[in-house]
């Protein structure tokens, strides 16, 4: 009796040791394996990107051109084999946030609690790129900046934020503000921006950079963004007789203001917009020959020395019949970034593409992309801008000169001058 138990006992044991070196082994094998496989006849599940995008509302003619560059960037790279990740399909998912901050915020929630994606990216306004990263850090989930440029947004320690072809938007002066100071140097400044995050952030750090200088900021008025009448605060600044006027606004606002400054008579030695709606095409169609002449800030142009530049800005003319600007040439680039980051990522969970995209180091159409922490900022790369100006009726590169594809004009000619 006592024998048969030690047998059964010693087979237990035996079985245990068993079980126990099976799960081992399957547990190693399992650890080799870079990404889960599907199983033999089964459809392997997406791996779901979510992209939140003013498509309708005011702001629809940059998310338009944002899921335009998003897509053709996509297509690019499914004929080159990079979309399929261990038989597993890159699947991107477009929500409209309408440019309203509670809608990209549910957006956002819907992405990530019902759609399950591995990433969140996209992002235009600073008021809407911020709600979206403040959900993304609470969720734990990695999100990917395309527009959104407030320099708040990646200064907060932030680590499921990045921003990669967006600069802080105090950054966007960079070249203005070398050409300010070897060519253009303003004795009597101005500085009208519109009252939200991105205008708000952009004219701290324009008055920052004027304070440094010692220069003379002789008018510093916000404005409400999509205003009608903007004839008394012009008419307010006129009074002040600057010689350079900085703006930041968007579209619809830009064109109305250099409109009705011409209808005032009202002349500078240099209009400079803080890119937005300045190198817009459609500023040019509103403005009309108002357009003329002014300058802006800007991130990117076709001729840039990164490689594949003026293919995108042909081929999206060539697809969509108009020509994109930096806006598109960001969500372009962010495609590229995506599929690298999702070929590197040792699973598609948070943490693994947080990892990933920490990681990058990559070469696209808006220069390197890395993402690092600089002068308070998290995961930020670090901008590369230019200084673009409207002449007859084409935005030309004016600055920096070895970038050029025109030579800029200053002083322009007053209104009453011009042909």
């Amino acid at each position: 009796m006592l024998l048969g138990k030690k047998k059964r006992f010693m087979g237990s044991r035996w079985l245990c040791s068993l079980l126990v070196a099976v799960l081992a082994a399957g547990l190693v094998l399992g650890g080799c394996a870079k990404k889960e496989e599907a199983p033999a006849g089964k459809a392997a599940e997406p791996i779901k990107v979510g992209i939140i995008l003013p498509l309708t509302g005011t702001q629809a003619m940059f998310g338009e051109m944002e899921k335009n560059s998003f897509l053709m960037a996509y297509e690019e790279l499914k004929a080159a084999g990079k979309t399929t990740i261990s038989g597993r399909e890159i699947q991107l998912l477009f929500e409209d946030d309408q440019s309203k901050q509670d809608v990209a915020k549910a957006a956002a929630e819907k992405l990530v609690n019902r759609d399950r994606v591995a990433l969140l990216s996209g992002g235009y306004s600073s008021a809407c790129t911020n709600v979206i990263a403040g959900s993304a850090q609470s969720m734990g989930i990695p999100f990917l900046i395309v527009t959104g440029s407030a320099d708040e947004i990646t200064r907060q320690g932030w680590q499921w934020v990045f921003r990669g072809t967006a600069a802080p938007a105090s950054k966007y002066t960079g070249a203005l503000w070398e050409m300010m100071d070897k060519v253009i140097k303003p004795q009597r400044l101005a500085l009208i921006y519109e009252n939200t995050d991105f205008g708000t952030s952009s004219a701290k750090g324009f008055r920052q950079d004027v304070e440094k200088r010692g220069l003379n900021l002789v008018f510093d008025q916000a404005y409400e963004a999509g205003a009608l009448d903007f004839k008394p605060m012009l008419a307010n600044m006129k009074k002040t007789n600057p010689d350079v006027i900085f703006a930041v606004s968007y579209v619809m606002d830009a064109a109305l203001i250099v409109k009705q400054m011409k209808e005032l008579d009202f002349n500078v030695n240099l209009f400079v917009g803080g890119a937005a709606g300045y190198t817009m095409p459609e500023f040019k169609q509103n403005a009309g020959d108002a357009a003329e002449y002014v300058a802006s800030t800007t991130l990117w142009i076709p001729n840039v020395a990164w490689p594949g530049a003026r293919e995108y800005f042909d081929k999206y003319v060539a697809k969509f019949g108009k020509e994109p600007d930096y806006h598109g040439a960001q969500a372009y680039a962010t495609m590229y970034i995506i599929a690298d980051v999702l070929n590197r990522a040792k699973d598609f969970t948070p943490e693994s593409v947080r990892q990933a995209l920490k990681a990058t180091d990559l070469m696209t159409i808006m220069g390197p992309i890395k993402f690092e922490d600089w002068e308070g900022y998290t995961n930020q790369s670090r901008p590369t801008t230019y200084v673009v100006q409207w002449l007859k009726g084409r935005l030309e590169v004016v600055w920096p000169t070895e970038a050029k594809s025109a030579d800029y004009v200053f002083p322009v000619p007053k209104w009453r001058e011009r042909k």
